[in-house]
């Protein structure tokens, strides 16, 4: 094992991962956590003494990471954490509210009893985190429990990008870091499962997008106030 600095933790190619995945999904940790801002600058030795390993997977790492949005490549000057702005922001909720509802009417057609105790397992984890990131893990884990039951794994990779992005708006916007705990998030999810668990495909619409809207509006006004 190689150890960076910080405690940050390698294993070796023993264990089946390959260090550049390691220190990929290490560095993509520490973007959705904003633990690297966006806008912030990062260089490939730097990265490299912190992990603790050679530049050759840091450079590959970073390469993956310009490949899937995250980072901007800067000819001699290194890596740029990807900004975001306000129309950022309206685009991925634009995205999740032409997926999501149709999505959860087709859902209403399959969910049944086991279904719908687990989605209210992943409510129940929600209500009950004792951090931000266990939160928006099991709201991640709803949206994407529902997706599954329509059995399309390119709409499930294109939500799993998405969450990504809600979930570092949240760790990026203290002022709104408390609505993925709130009355209104969980009642919306709780109304969610009811139709699913009735077979209301139009409700069930009609609710994942009223429930889209008011978080889309959330952090757009969240944002607003940076």
């Amino acid at each position: 094992m190689s150890i960076g600095h910080a405690g940050v933790g390698l294993v070796d190619g023993s264990s089946g991962i390959s260090m550049t995945d390691q220190v990929y999904a290490l560095l993509k940790e520490e973007i959705l956590r904003v633990d690297r801002r966006p806008g912030d600058l990062v260089g490939e030795a730097d990265l490299a003494e912190r992990f603790g390993v050679s530049k050759t997977p840091v450079r590959e790492a970073l390469r993956l990471l310009a490949r899937d949005g995250w980072i901007i490549v800067l000819p001699r000057k290194g890596y740029l954490i990807r900004p975001l702005n306000l129309e950022d922001v309206r685009e991925i909720f634009a995205m999740r509210t032409m997926l999501e509802p149709a999505i959860s009417h087709q859902a209403a057609v399959v969910a049944d009893g086991a279904v719908v105790s687990r989605l209210n397992g992943y409510v129940e984890r929600q209500a009950t985190a004792d951090s931000l990131g266990a939160a928006l893990d099991a709201a991640r884990e709803f949206h994407l429990a529902v997706a599954g039951l329509i059995g399309n794994r390119r709409v499930s990779r294109a939500l799993l990008d998405l969450f990504d992005e809600v979930r570092r708006l949240h760790f990026l916007l203290p002022n709104v870091e408390s609505h993925v705990t709130s009355e209104e998030e969980l009642a919306a999810h709780k109304r969610l499962v009811a139709a699913l668990a009735a077979g209301d495909g139009d409700g069930a619409a009609d609710i994942m997008r009223t429930h889209l809207n008011e978080v889309g509006r959330t952090m757009v006004r969240g944002f607003g106030g940076i």
